[in-house]
């Protein structure tokens, strides 16, 4: 089952310490379809040009001044897409952390970013929702207790 890989390397980087070996530690441990996400004090470019050249895509939100979220993933796609994991979630949390992401982060209105969210079930309450505000959106049963679901605006 696909998961995101959390690191949190903001406390290295305050203390100068450098992250990169723990970084590519983690990496080596993914299965091809996990979800590496990493918070740090700043856009790490570098790193997101490293690991484009072995083949990740990436999506960065940035949540306060000094920190970043990026994830890095595997897939081609005609845009970044930042993924969420609402298993485990119960109604109507996931509906609504969906929602509130997809309002509170500008690149996904716009269309320069798209969202991927992972559900136990098609959220049968948020396509009404997703339409109208404009969202497309494409789901794929994964047949194990993950519906993925891509929502996206048309740029």
């Amino acid at each position: 089952m696909r998961q995101i890989v959390d690191l949190d390397v903001r406390e290295m980087l305050r203390a100068k310490r450098e992250p990169f070996e723990t970084i590519m530690q983690t990496l080596s441990k993914l299965r091809e379809d996990d979800v590496f996400q990493l918070h740090a004090t700043f856009r790490p470019d570098p790193l997101i040009r490293v690991l484009g050249k072995q083949g990740y895509r990436h999506a960065v939100i940035q949540e306060e001044e000094d920190h970043f979220i990026v994830q890095f993933y595997r897939e081609e796609t005609d845009r970044p897409f930042f993924h969420l994991d609402n298993r485990g979630l119960e109604p109507p949390e996931p509906m609504m952390r969906t929602l509130a992401f997809l309002e509170g982060h500008p690149a996904c209105q716009t269309g320069e970013m798209g969202l991927e969210i992972w559900n136990e079930r098609v959220p049968a309450f948020l396509l009404p929702e997703l339409e109208a505000r404009g969202y497309r959106y494409d789901i794929h049963d994964e047949g194990n207790g993950t519906v993925r679901v891509k929502m996206y605006r048309a740029s």
